[in-house]
């Protein structure tokens, strides 16, 4: 889970800037909270960023990806090297600094880079863990070399040789040390939270963007979980009674996709089918993947019978008769909606950042979604973080105001984030009204107001 996130010299953020999923002093709805008693935290599972355009909403998720494809890839994203903020010309040549706390396993651990964007330097690099308020560092990048806690580095300095390789390259330890040494965390276990860590990254943090394609760990590949698509296709009235697979020969697929999609999936049925005939490498002897082109969203099964292919289908209801309609055929809602669908179903701890949740959605249907989302996270890890313009979601009724968050921007065109938690806002206020107002900013301002 998630627990606050800061970032300064990025994009339109200059001076640190910190976003945060802790509970405030509400005391309604305490069912939209995670407790975790034994790192005593609270948190929410829902969050939402109203602002103007421009005012930076979409920047703190780019901060947010910019930290997680470091960790994951080891290198800046496209781009990233003229990303600084540019409200100074100083800027330029100052660190820009990602902080992210957030808990695994009971326990909060605090991680964070410091990188000089223009010459793709890393400069800092520290994950710590928290025992009450008190801080303990696990490990930290001093210098030219890394420092390890005792706990950490067990008996036989394995970190502190491989390390020494590490520092050159300038990528992250958290990166190098879970992809360039295998066999690793099977010799030193007492370092598996660096795997923990790492994974937490991998797994459970997920960005979202509105031209996102299905993910190929999308649950729609589990035939199980197409009944619950459908039900909730039907629920917001997209016209849908259901899903159905069509199987479909190997061309149909394959002429469909572009050479590196087509690269990709092969890359992985060859990986997988030595695996999936040896039980003693795969207990559940099955490979799935979901692959996407512009017309068709096609399901690839792997088992020890062979491969088989097939096709989503979407069944509509025309006076007494069902036809079908490939995904082409859907509105661009429609495809907006079964991309959140996930969310809903996923039973897994996940952590989801994502960014305008209303596009292409009719505003009631966005509010169902949230109201939907909040119904079925009362029982599940799970936390979303979203950015949006529509305003209905701003009801008492919906959500507590420690939810709601404003990005603004100031004077010099930077970035700030509050939370109408900070405003002090009282229960028989109308928050969208108020909000369309100009009480709290974030909102364009005319002339001709």
């Amino acid at each position: 889970m998630l627990v606050s996130f800061t970032v300064s010299n990025f994009l339109s953020f200059d001076s640190p800037t910190t976003f945060t999923f802790e509970s405030g002093r509400a005391t309604k709805k305490i069912e939209h909270i995670f407790t975790d008693d034994e790192c005593k935290v609270s948190l929410l599972k829902f969050s939402a960023m109203f602002g103007k355009n421009g005012a930076g909403k979409s920047n703190f998720i780019k901060a947010v990806q910019f930290l997680r494809s470091f960790v994951l890839t080891g290198q800046f994203g496209q781009n990233a090297v003229q990303s600084w903020c540019r409200v100074e010309d100083e800027n330029e040549t100052l660190s820009s600094v990602f902080s992210i706390k957030f808990v695994v396993e009971h326990r909060v651990y605090l991680y964070s880079v410091s990188v000089h964007l223009a010459t793709g330097q890393l400069e800092a690099e520290e994950l710590s863990y928290f025992k009450g308020k008190r801080k303990y560092f696990v490990f930290k990048k001093d210098g030219f070399s890394y420092k390890f806690s005792k706990e950490l580095e067990g008996v036989n300095n394995d970190l502190k040789v491989l390390s020494r390789s590490f520092d050159v390259n300038g990528r992250p330890f958290l990166y190098s040390i879970n992809h360039n040494t295998p066999g690793f965390f099977v010799v030193n276990p007492q370092a598996s939270i660096l795997q923990k860590v790492y994974k937490w990254f991998s797994d459970t943090l997920e960005i979202i963007y509105p031209d996102q394609p299905i993910q190929e760990t999308s649950l729609v590949q589990y035939e199980l979980c197409l009944s619950d698509f459908s039900a909730l296709l039907k629920e917001f009235d997209t016209g849908i009674e259901c899903i159905r697979l069509e199987e479909v020969q190997k061309e149909k697929v394959y002429d469909a996709l572009d050479p590196l999609t087509q690269q990709q999936l092969n890359f992985k049925l060859q990986l997988y089918a030595p695996i999936i005939k040896n039980p003693t490498l795969m207990t559940e002897k099955k490979y799935s993947a979901v692959v996407r082109s512009r017309q068709d969203i096609f399901i690839i099964t792997m088992d020890e019978n062979g491969v088989k292919y097939s096709v989503l289908r979407f069944v509509h209801k025309i006076g007494s008769r069902e036809v079908e309609f490939s995904m082409a055929r859907e509105s661009d809602g429609t495809h907006r909606l079964f991309q959140l669908l996930e969310i809903l179903v996923n039973k897994k701890e996940k952590v989801y950042i994502m960014d305008e949740l209303s596009r292409c959605l009719h505003p009631k249907l966005t509010v169902q979604f949230v109201k939907r989302y909040l119904a079925a996270a009362e029982n599940r890890a799970v936390q979303l973080f979203t950015t949006t313009h529509e305003t209905r979601i701003m009801s008492h009724d919906i959500v507590r105001r420690d939810e709601i968050w404003i990005a603004d921007s100031k004077d010099d065109g930077s970035t700030a984030l509050y939370s109408l938690e900070n405003k002090q806002v009282r229960i028989d206020k109308v928050l969208d009204e108020n909000y369309m107002s100009n009480v709290w900013g974030g909102v364009p301002v005319f002339a001709d107001e």
